[in-house]
């Protein structure tokens, strides 16, 4: 398995063929998430194999952007089928990869560990200090991608809900994410009180 070859060529495929409408499924999202399993990897007991299939994974997970968005975890599954063989992935392997790609498609259900990484790290930033860059990179592809017109305020209330609803699957994620995430819902509901306190001075 040519792992590094396969990084080179999905990368540049995502740079040129990605639209520039997708300003949160960008070669950067893609990047964040390689980032986030090679940092959670080290925590588990994996074979070299499993370890550079969930890499194989994250790079591939958001390939299907460039054919569609609507069940874009598909088009990555089948982008995964036709690329890999070139570098070196058996039918078995490729299999794996796909399980672990389709496991991202919101609500998340991984069946296995290595989907679960996956899973954890395509939200990694929901922990971080980053969270409200990235959050609101959604919003805007969002808006420029499927006619989304509902206020701010309505965003952190959905976000508010979306956070509080989310847990990371790996014991791993959590100790890494799960404080940093609180922190977050913690500052989006002190902007929606302050918000809503506002609202009822004017009135």
């Amino acid at each position: 398995m040519d792992i590094i070859s396969l990084k080179k060529t999905v990368l540049q495929l995502l740079h040129e063929k990605t639209a520039k409408t997708y300003v949160y499924h960008t070669v950067d999202h893609t990047r964040d998430v390689m980032n986030a399993v090679e940092n959670l990897i080290p925590h588990f007991e994996l074979d070299i194999e499993t370890a550079q299939l969930i890499q194989a994974a994250a790079v591939l997970h958001e390939t299907g952007m460039t054919r569609s968005l609507a069940d874009h975890e598909g088009a990555s599954v089948a982008i995964a089928g036709e690329l890999l063989p070139q570098f070196g992935f058996h039918e078995k392997q490729i299999e794996r990869i796909g399980e672990m790609i389709l496991a991202t498609a919101m609500p998340q259900k991984p069946q296995t560990v290595e989907a679960q990484i996956l899973c954890d790290a395509d939200l990694d930033y929901l922990g971080r200090d980053d969270y409200f860059i990235i959050s609101h990179k959604l919003r805007l592809e969002w808006i420029k991608t499927e006619n989304y017109t509902h206020d701010l305020l309505s965003w952190y209330r959905f976000q508010q809900q979306f956070l509080s609803s989310h847990s990371y699957f790996t014991a791993t994620a959590r100790s890494l994410r799960q404080f940093g995430k609180s922190e977050n819902i913690r500052l989006i509901e002190a902007l929606l009180q302050q918000t809503t306190a506002s609202k009822n001075e004017k009135k």
